[in-house]
């Protein structure tokens, strides 16, 4: 995934990013079968680049689960922030 440019590359990280977000399928696909979904062969870099996308993506969904308690009141803290 690493290009020669790093504005390229980082524009391609946040699409792949969004992609794994947003299309279960695909983030399925990443697991199981990164060779397929990459388009290319499953090398150590690229190893280390899915374990990345998919540590983010879990971080990103854990901080959404966290917001929506928040705003549901079920953590139990204060009052609700639906009115």
């Amino acid at each position: 995934m690493k290009e020669k440019n790093p504005a390229l590359y980082k524009n391609k990280q946040k699409e792949f990013i969004l992609k794994a977000l947003t299309d279960p399928s695909f983030r399925k696909m990443l697991i199981k079968q990164p060779e397929k979904a990459l388009g290319r062969k499953n090398t150590t870099q690229t190893q280390k680049e899915i374990k990345i996308v998919l540590a983010v993506v879990k971080g990103i969904e854990a901080q959404i689960a966290n917001i929506a308690d928040e705003l549901l009141c079920l953590n139990g803290n204060g009052p609700c922030g639906i009115a």
